[in-house]
């Protein structure tokens, strides 16, 4: 199933089309907002004489990276001193490497001047990012309930660094207010998008250090409060306007729900309805650290949790922890540009909903002599890794349909 958005006329195409003909520059597309650098022409396909032009995006999306200290440990070279996570990236390298939007939710600050920490409050190496970013991924959500675990000055090291990534649209947290308010637009194939970022609280961390500074962490509520207020509302209205009519597509990246609860609670789902209403195209649910269900709010995709990407969650005593938090999913899906120059037309279409479950294998690796990670999509499943996964698979992809049946998982491994 696909949903098409139609964009309105705008006025400022009748103005640009006076000036074309002045100028005489007829062959002029006022609507493509691509560039030679970044658009791949094996993705736009013309049709007629060039009065309609199609342009198609593909993204895929994954979970938490929750790097508890057995993580990053399995990752430190004692002889170097570093840390390289990339030999657990191995399968999700292959994984996402034909797609152009690439996103997953970085659940843990960086500040590498500081002692790193692991549950309950968190500090990551830098190189956990880094190896993302060398896989491809380019579209990252910061804003989370582990964002002040080290407090201001490491919230704001942590998004400091991502700003540093010229390439890399990282959103949800800021080092300054003038950053805040910059609006990182990209485009991919001609598609131009961008993405807003919101969590819930930050477990009652640096609460007057937000009301300060705001742009330290988006909140999408008051943390002291049940309920999103109409204050809230009207920020969110106010930041979603302020970007809307700049891009073809927009996401919002939210994290919401409650942790360890596979289905998504009257909160998430309202204030899915209401990112619905105001034109977002797509949210990226995350937090809960399992799979949550996916569905069609009007023309709005809605991925209330992802999972974990990877963690040390089959080390928790928890039984249900260890069940759920080690499943994560990638979802799939196209955004599709459709611009009809005679007509003055552009439409958006997201179609071909799809996903791909993933697994957190611990091992014990002999080369290094201590425990290590590998990250194993289901399509790549092996008993070796799992024993039970033909069972772990059904389940949670059951999970994931609840809502809305038309999605296609990728099957298992013949």
């Amino acid at each position: 199933m696909a949903k098409l958005r139609k964009k309105a006329k705008r006025q400022i195409f009748l103005i640009l089309l006076f000036i074309i003909i002045l100028i005489g520059f007829i062959n002029l597309n006022p609507f493509s907002h691509s560039t030679q650098s970044n658009e791949n022409p094996s993705k736009v396909e013309e049709k007629g004489k060039n009065s309609i032009k199609t342009y198609t995006a593909k993204l895929i999306a994954t979970g938490d990276g929750l790097i508890h200290s057995p993580v990053y440990n399995a990752a430190y070279n004692k002889t170097t001193n570093t840390y390289d996570f990339s030999d657990m990236l191995t399968y999700t390298k292959e994984k996402i490497k034909d797609y152009d939007i690439k996103y997953y939710n970085q659940e843990t600050v960086f500040d590498d001047s500081k002692t790193y920490g692991s549950y309950p409050r968190f500090n990551t190496p830098s190189a956990f990012g880094q190896n993302m970013i060398d896989i491809g991924f380019n579209l990252v959500s910061l804003a989370t309930n582990h964002s002040l675990d080290f407090g201001v000055s490491s919230a704001k090291a942590s998004a400091a660094w991502w700003e540093g990534k010229k390439d890399v649209l990282a959103t949800g947290m800021a080092s300054t207010e003038a950053k805040s308010n910059e609006h990182k637009i990209m485009n991919a194939n001609g598609i131009t998008y961008t993405m807003l970022s919101y969590t819930y609280g930050t477990n009652g961390l640096g609460l007057n250090d937000i009301k300060k500074e705001p742009f330290i962490v988006n909140l999408y509520k008051e943390p002291t409060e049940s309920a999103i207020n109409e204050e809230y509302k009207k920020k969110l209205k106010q930041d979603i306007a302020a970007v809307r009519d700049k891009v073809d597509v927009l996401i919002v990246a939210v994290h919401w729900g409650t942790e360890y609860k596979q289905t998504a609670t009257e909160e998430q789902r309202n204030l899915a309805k209401f990112l619905a209403e105001n034109d977002v195209d797509i949210v990226l649910g995350t937090h809960s650290h399992c799979i949550e269900p996916w569905e069609w709010i009007g023309d709005t995709v809605v991925f209330y949790s992802f999972g974990n990407f990877i963690s040390n969650q089959m080390g928790a005593e928890n039984p249900l922890i260890r069940k759920v938090g080690t499943v994560g999913m990638f979802a799939t899906l196209d955004i599709v540009k459709t611009v009809d120059t005679e007509k003055n037309t552009k439409t958006i279409e997201i179609k071909n909903i799809g996903a791909d479950l993933n697994y957190t294998y611990r091992y014990y690796n002999k080369d290094k002599g201590k425990n290590d990670y590998l990250v194993i999509p289901f399509s790549q499943m092996e008993s070796k890794y799992l024993s039970n996964y033909e069972s772990v698979y059904n389940e949670f992809s059951q999970v994931l349909k609840t809502y809305d049946n038309n999605i296609t998982i990728e099957p298992l491994k013949s």
